[in-house]
């Protein structure tokens, strides 16, 4: 289903509070693409990574929890209103959400994002908080790795039998929670890579310059991500274009600020795919079924695969270097046997 514009989605937020009406729902890639990005992305996790993760029972879980942000929509007014915007972004013909906030210096927070965003009096509840939901899951999924790998340790080297029991049962509790973490968040990494999610041009070129001439095209985000991937694609064509992974340094740690880079660089590379995709469009590529459209839709399902893959990798490796527990411990001291997590 397709999103609507900022003044109809204000329009139907006014006549939902007024009426008592549902909003508008509101999916990106369908079932289809949210299964085979999160499947192909467990499917090609490094071996370094615990073997919770890469059991044909988690790869299962995880492509079942790809679409499972599109099945609770409708979940509730305040959940709806909530929520929706965190699937989308709308950039602009500048390349900048709204006018002033640029993909390349995404502010370090919602806060600071808001902030910025009122500058062009609008809010991230209107053109969409996409980077956030990324960046926000990625941080959850790194402290869940933190926790585990403390709770793993001291399952084997805690100084007592009730304490090695207890770690052992928090480990695995711990392992469950992470898939489901992965299984839930891989959702918006998804759709970080359907080009209509990140664009003012969602639906249809709409108002405004068109320099291409393009047609309007109403109804073609349902057609792509969901009537096409569903006829025309697959995970072999799909994971033709998933490159091997590549590690970072574990010794570096991912700020806030590197994080909002790889998230932003990520999402201007999903946004230079709209036009093409509209090139595309316009020919009848999606309609046809031609091979042009069947390459480009394998191509952005493949990196959203790939982010996927790799964003865990990342909250994997950067783990090491986290602090858990109140007061905070460092991880790599607890794994040196020099701490201990406070319980």
């Amino acid at each position: 289903m397709t999103r609507s514009t900022t003044l109809y989605r204000t329009f139907g937020l006014l006549v939902l509070l007024v009426f008592g009406l549902a909003p508008l729902r509101v999916h990106a890639w369908g079932e289809k693409g949210h299964e085979m990005i999160n499947d192909l992305a467990a499917a090609n996790l490094p071996s370094e990574l615990p073997a919770f993760t890469r059991t044909q029972a988690a790869r299962r879980e995880l492509r079942y929890l790809g679409p499972e942000m599109d099945r609770l929509k409708g979940s509730g007014r305040s959940w709806d209103a909530d929520r929706d915007p965190g699937h989308y972004l709308d950039i602009g013909d500048s390349g900048k959400i709204a006018g002033v906030v640029a993909l390349s210096h995404l502010p370090p927070s919602m806060a600071a994002y808001e902030t910025a965003l009122l500058a062009a009096r609008t809010t991230p509840y209107r053109v969409g908080y996409l980077p956030y939901s990324i960046a926000d899951g990625w941080e959850q999924l790194r402290t869940d790795f933190a926790l585990w790998r403390v709770d793993r340790y001291e399952a084997q080297h805690a100084t007592t039998a009730a304490a090695r029991s207890r770690a052992a049962v928090d480990a695995r509790l711990r392992a469950t929670l992470t898939l489901r973490d992965i299984g839930v968040w891989g959702h918006f990494v998804a759709d970080g890579s359907q080009p209509l999610h990140v664009t003012t041009h969602f639906n249809g070129w709409g108002s405004g310059p068109n320099p291409e001439h393009f047609p309007q095209l109403r109804g073609i985000h349902s057609q792509f991500e969901s009537a096409f991937v569903d006829r025309y694609e697959n995970e072999r064509m799909v994971q033709r274009d998933i490159p091997p992974y590549h590690a970072l340094d574990p010794q570096r740690r991912i700020s806030q600020k590197r994080l909002l880079a790889i998230v932003g660089g990520y999402l201007a590379g999903t946004n230079a795919a709209v036009i093409p995709l509209y090139r595309i469009a316009a020919l009848g590529g999606f309609s046809s079924g031609s091979a042009q459209a069947r390459a480009f839709t394998a191509t952005q399902l493949a990196r959203g695969a790939t982010m996927l893959r790799n964003l865990i990798a990342y909250a994997w490796e950067d783990s090491l270097n986290e602090k858990v527990g109140y007061p905070a411990v460092s991880v790599r001291a607890v794994l040196a046997g020099r701490a201990r997590m406070p319980r």
